[in-house]
């Protein structure tokens, strides 16, 4: 098995978004729902289709992230739940900030997750995606296991991690780990060095800067 940690980082994001937004692609294309009633069969649903979806699509969505970004919000964001995300990423600071700064990280930490990968998707050339029975880690809580294999041999472990929103009896992603990589572990960590070294709110000012372009806003304006 030819694996490179090198590219952990670049294939953790290309992974994770890239399985997720093709998939939605091709079935949303193909009038087929995304089962959310089994987290083994949502995750496989979306790796069966991803292949296809990525040679059929490429060229239409290279070059265009606008576009990447309007399928992402409508087909991509129902099936992981970002705000649960931002809580942790904020981990303590979560506590000590008001509902407004709260709101605004929520809404910034999802453009970034957007903006990042939209960036890194059409890089990634898969060949082939194995996904293994989902385990229980406790009532509500699964972890989802797969291989993915690249054009150039590379393999890389990518887990997900689900657990089940009782509210809507459906399955949310809420974790990535690539090669032992914790998504959320590797936010929680970047953004409460920052938080501590620049305040929760000059890290919006920061985040919500870096993503006007992403938005649609011309850089300088307010």
């Amino acid at each position: 098995m030819c694996k490179s940690r090198a590219n952990v980082p670049a294939l953790f994001v290309q992974a994770f978004f890239s399985v997720v937004l093709m998939a939605m692609v091709a079935s949303i294309q193909a009038n087929n729902s995304i089962p959310q009633d089994d987290p083994e069969k949502m995750i496989s649903h979306l790796s069966e289709t991803i292949i296809e979806a990525l040679n059929d699509q490429r060229a239409e969505l290279e070059g265009n992230p606008a576009k990447i970004k309007a399928f992402a919000k409508t087909y991509v964001l129902p099936y992981v739940d970002t705000p649960k995300m931002a809580r942790y990423v904020m981990g303590r600071y979560w506590r000590t900030t008001t509902q407004e700064q709260q709101e605004a990280f929520v809404d910034e930490f999802t453009t970034t997750l957007l903006r990042s990968y939209s960036q890194s998707l059409l890089k990634l050339k898969i060949t082939s995606v194995s996904v293994r029975p989902k385990i229980e880690e406790k009532p509500g809580r699964v972890t989802v296991s797969s291989e993915v294999v690249q054009a150039d041999g590379n393999k890389t472990d990518v887990i997900y991690r689900a657990y089940l929103d009782k509210k809507n009896q459906k399955w949310m992603v809420y974790d990535v780990t690539v090669e032992g990589v914790s998504m959320l572990l590797n936010y929680r960590k970047t953004y409460d060095s920052e938080f501590s070294r620049s305040g929760v709110d000059a890290v919006i000012a920061a985040m919500k800067e870096k993503n006007k372009e992403f938005n649609g806003v011309p850089n300088g304006s307010v």
